[in-house]
């Protein structure tokens, strides 16, 4: 399995655990706490799961299927901030 696939495997949950928190801009610290206290059972795989692999307006190497489409959660609004979509 490749990055990308890797990193598209949370998408849903993070989708979840962002939607109560969409218009409000959250750090990378913030975002990783909510995510885990709503899935505890993926904090052995957080590393895989970071806000800029989620981005509309921002991508990089590996990132997931979401990334540049409507399906992204994040906007990227400076270093480890986001607003969610």
């Amino acid at each position: 399995m490749g990055y990308s696939e890797e990193v598209s495997k949370y998408h849903e949950k993070l989708v979840a655990a962002m939607a109560p928190h969409k218009g409000q801009q959250l750090g990378n610290q913030q975002i990783m706490k909510i995510l885990l206290n709503t899935f505890p059972e993926i904090r052995p795989k957080q590393d895989w799961i970071l806000p800029s692999d989620h981005c509309k307006n921002h991508t990089c190497k590996g990132a997931c299927y979401c990334t540049m489409t409507d399906g992204a959660i994040f906007n990227k609004i400076g270093h480890g901030k986001y607003l969610v979509l």
